[in-house]
């Protein structure tokens, strides 16, 4: 999948007879190390929002006049658009041609029928006293096989700019769409791919404990709180990463929260706590880590740095190690996302064995690009002999 970013917070200037808004963007991968190049280019649309007098959000395009366009061999796309006399609170930009977009997890999977994907940005517009926001944020809509299954929009705040820290990456997405298609479908169990953990997650009468490893901004742990709330499911989740990531993680639990907090669904916890994997590979936890035993330990996107690779195995041996340990024991099981991105990930794999860990099932999800080769997003279910 390709990303809208934008490279700075939106800007009003001010006319005499009409404000004009000024953006700046670029259209890339995940981790930003290449640029959207299309055969054709890519018309753009942004959609800006605004209170109307019952107080609801009513859309108005402001591109109407004005197509702005991605053409191969761009890296920065700016320009001006004239702004509507009514005070704009919100931007979206994404792909004009709906078949380019995802705005939900139906889009991602199961597989696309498109020739790839862009993920659309939404970004706060600056009231004239204070200060831009500094984050845009993404919004997925998380719906079922059916649409009548849809689920309130996920949104996940995230940094402005192309680099990769603080940002949703293509396997947080995947993974949230194959879980959403798994958990609010009822798929018969020949045609299911993760049996295993399709049914470790539907324990109607069951509460589990997951924990997160390198959650990053919380897209996986957050949205995966949501699905099970819409599937009538309960589970305290603890989301863990590096104190760099807590303000962000943090915050979107709190956007999270706001938004069910009217919910009569079941509760669906989410909490944060720093875990360094230097410590955690030496038994090392925090107060909320030890307190529980964990059902599962879910791994999205981090084998990428073979560097950490050891100390996240054993981080992850310490962590059943711990629950076992507990008075309420638990075989902790480990789902792991990743989309690899050199050869070099495979060790990670080698060194699980090492620890004795197995894979119980495996599938993958593909993931069309736009403008290259195919990709894929694999999942794996791992339990400890």
């Amino acid at each position: 999948m390709h990303y809208i970013r934008l490279l700075r917070p939106p800007a009003v200037e001010r006319g005499a007879s009409r404000n004009q808004l000024k953006l700046a963007l670029t259209i890339t991968t995940d981790l930003g190390d290449s640029y959207l190049s299309p055969q054709e280019p890519v018309e753009l649309s942004v959609i800006g929002a605004y209170h109307d007098v019952d107080n609801s959000l009513k859309p108005v395009i402001l591109t109407r006049n004005a197509t702005p366009r991605w053409r191969a061999g761009m890296r920065v796309l700016k320009f001006d658009l004239p702004l509507p006399s009514q005070p704009i609170q919100t931007i979206q930009i994404r792909p004009s041609s709906r078949q380019l977009t995802a705005l939900g997890t139906t889009d991602v999977y199961p597989a696309p029928d498109s020739k790839g994907l862009i993920v659309g940005v939404f970004a706060d517009m600056p009231s004239s006293d204070e200060k831009p926001s500094p984050v845009c944020f993404r919004s997925l809509r998380i719906v079922g096989g059916d649409a009548s299954a849809a689920v309130n929009a996920l949104q996940v705040e995230e940094d402005f700019g192309d680099s990769i820290a603080r940002h949703v990456w293509d396997g947080g997405i995947v993974t949230l769409s194959f879980i959403a298609n798994m958990c609010l479908n009822n798929i018969p169990s020949p045609t299911n791919p993760m049996p295993l953990f399709s049914g470790l997650l539907r324990q109607s009468n069951h509460h589990l404990d997951i924990i997160e490893l390198g959650c990053g901004v919380g897209i996986v742990g957050i949205g995966l709180s949501r699905i099970l709330r819409a599937a009538g499911l309960q589970a305290d989740i603890l989301m863990t990463d590096l104190p760099e990531a807590e303000e962000r993680a943090q915050a979107n639990i709190l956007r999270y929260e706001e938004d069910v907090r009217s919910s009569e669904k079941p509760e669906a916890n989410v909490e944060f706590e720093s875990l360094d994997w230097q410590d955690g590979r030496n038994g090392v936890f925090g107060e909320r880590a030890q307190a529980s035993s964990w059902d599962v330990i879910l791994v999205s996107e981090c084998t990428y740095n073979t560097d950490t690779l050891l100390a996240l195995v054993q981080t992850l041996s310490a962590i059943h190690e711990l629950s076992g340990r507990s008075a309420a024991p638990k075989d902790t099981k480990i789902f792991l996302a990743t989309k690899p991105r050199h050869s070099s990930e495979r060790e990670f794999f080698h060194m699980m064995a090492k620890e004795r860990w197995t894979v119980a099932e495996q599938t993958r999800a593909p993931l069309p690009v736009l403008d290259g080769d195919d990709q894929s997003v694999e999942m794996y279910l791992f339990s400890r002999a």
